[in-house]
């Protein structure tokens, strides 16, 4: 096709951009296509300015050029709107002393990626390999992350926390319900990062939401860790060992956050969730969304824990809510009942892998009143529904163990654990050491408090024979 011709069928159809498709097209059609056939060669100049300014980091002449491109030739290539030409607009604003400048700077890349979001189905259209597509998502997360790092250094910006918030929330909420590669670890810790300054500025109000997004972050980086281990299974260490560098640094990161926050004090907490149940009470959704929470910060021994696994049961038994009761009634002594309930949990439950989870939750509730020998059944129960929660099962078996005070028998399961899964072998390792230290210092305060107690055994006795008349 000519490019006249073809400059004319795109112009005609720009009343809706996102219909224009470009697949297939050369450079210069696509240059003609806005600019005009008599522009080409002046495009072709700008193209080869702004790709020689980003291979010699000379940002600004890169820019002129983008600038034009965008104006005139927005269709020009993809690379006008990712890769490097984010990155140029990031150097220029953090180079810029001038604040009328770097607050141009600034506009001009987020100009670059509403309109990206604008034309994604065009320029997904040019895109020649399936991998180099971007979704709604994917661009949302970038701009979320762009902005959270200019934003706040560029007077005019407009620049708020809630903002920064709500575009990270928007980008992984449009990830997940529209699909996407996936939630890139730096976004998921970038957002938690966000979400704990949320919460610092207002801890009382903003709790309860720090609290999901902890959840949800941490969540979404171990499905990905768990794809590492697939991989791993496969045989597929390239690909393992991507996704590790990827996922195991942020999910240390949120989980320390998360730990220096103060936001798990349990009273507090149940407080939350006091206050909350009248409200929730007959909303089975929100009675067991609570229930998790309360679960995964220890406050699932609490009467309030209680009330709402009993409110979420008589509207709709869950495996959720049959826990729940089944913690009561262990709680209580009533080991049948209670084990009835963890069964009905079994049933309740949609596959093996969620099986294999309530069983290690059974373990874990089993362990802590002090039964082992069942606790460990338990864990092999887990390991039998699904054989890829081995490392998980082992590990929290080891951290049950803790809490039970037998550091040996931790010490022992953090081995099983880091052998049989990948993503635990750091943690199971540096566990190890602590417990070990910890081993060693018990046995030089029994040493001690041995040779205490026999020093007073000997002078007692010495006492007494010279007390004697």
């Amino acid at each position: 096709m000519k490019i006249r011709t073809l400059a004319f069928a795109c112009l005609a159809t720009f009343a809706s951009a996102a219909m224009a498709q470009f697949e297939g097209a050369t450079i210069d059609e696509r240059i003609a296509a806005t600019a005009g056939e008599d522009s080409v060669v002046v495009g072709r100049g700008h193209i080869s300015s702004f790709q020689m300014g980003i291979e010699n980091k000379n940002w600004k002449d890169a820019h002129i050029s983008w600038k034009w491109l965008m104006k005139h030739a927005p269709y020009a290539i993809s690379g006008l709107y990712k890769g490097h030409a984010p990155f140029m607009l990031y150097q220029l604003i953090i180079a810029e002393q001038d604040q009328t400048k770097k607050l141009e700077y600034f506009n001009d890349l987020m100009y670059m990626f509403d309109q990206r979001a604008a034309r994604l189905d065009t320029l997904n259209s040019m895109e020649k390999r399936e991998n180099l597509k971007s979704t709604l998502g994917d661009v949302l997360a970038i701009k979320a992350d762009y902005y959270n790092w200019t934003a706040p250094s560029t007077p005019g910006s407009n620049y708020t926390l809630n903002t920064s918030y709500k575009n990270y929330s928007d980008a992984i909420r449009m990830i997940n319900e529209k699909g996407g590669r996936e939630v890139e670890g730096s976004v998921l810790q970038n957002f938690f990062l966000t979400s704990d300054a949320m919460y610092k500025s207002a801890p009382n109000a903003l709790r309860e939401q720090y609290l999901q997004d902890y959840l949800d972050s941490k969540d979404a980086c171990e499905t990905m860790l768990q794809l590492a281990k697939e991989a791993k299974a496969a045989s597929d260490d390239a690909k393992a060992q991507k996704l590790l560098a990827k996922y195991e640094g942020p999910l240390a990161l949120i989980e320390q956050t998360f730990a220096n926050s103060g936001a798990a004090d349990r009273e507090q907490i149940i407080a939350i969730y006091t206050k909350k149940f009248d409200v929730y009470k007959n909303d089975v959704a929100k009675l067991n969304s609570s229930l998790n929470l309360m679960a995964q910060n220890g406050c699932d021994n609490d009467s309030i824990y209680f009330v709402y696994a009993k409110a979420a049961y008589d509207i709709q038994p869950t495996f959720t809510a049959s826990i729940g009761l089944a913690q009561k009634a262990q709680k209580d002594g009533k080991a049948t009942e209670a084990l009835s309930y963890y069964d009905k949990a079994l049933e309740l439950a949609a596959d093996d892998a969620t099986r294999g989870r309530i069983c290690i939750k059974v373990a874990q509730a089993l362990i802590s009143s002090g039964g082992f020998a069942k606790g460990e059944e338990y864990i092999n129960k887990a390991i039998a529904f699904n054989p890829a929660l081995t490392g998980a099962a082992y590990w929290q078996m080891a951290m049950s163990l803790i809490k039970a005070h037998d550091l040996k028998g931790a010490v022992a399961y953090c081995d099983k654990a880091g052998q049989a899964d990948i993503t635990y072998a750091n943690r199971a390792e540096d566990m190890k050491k602590r417990l070990n230290e910890a081993i060693a210092q018990q046995a030089t305060n029994a040493r001690m408090q041995a040779e205490y107690n026999e020093y007073m055994r000997k002078k007692k006795a010495e006492e007494d024979f010279w007390n004697q008349k």
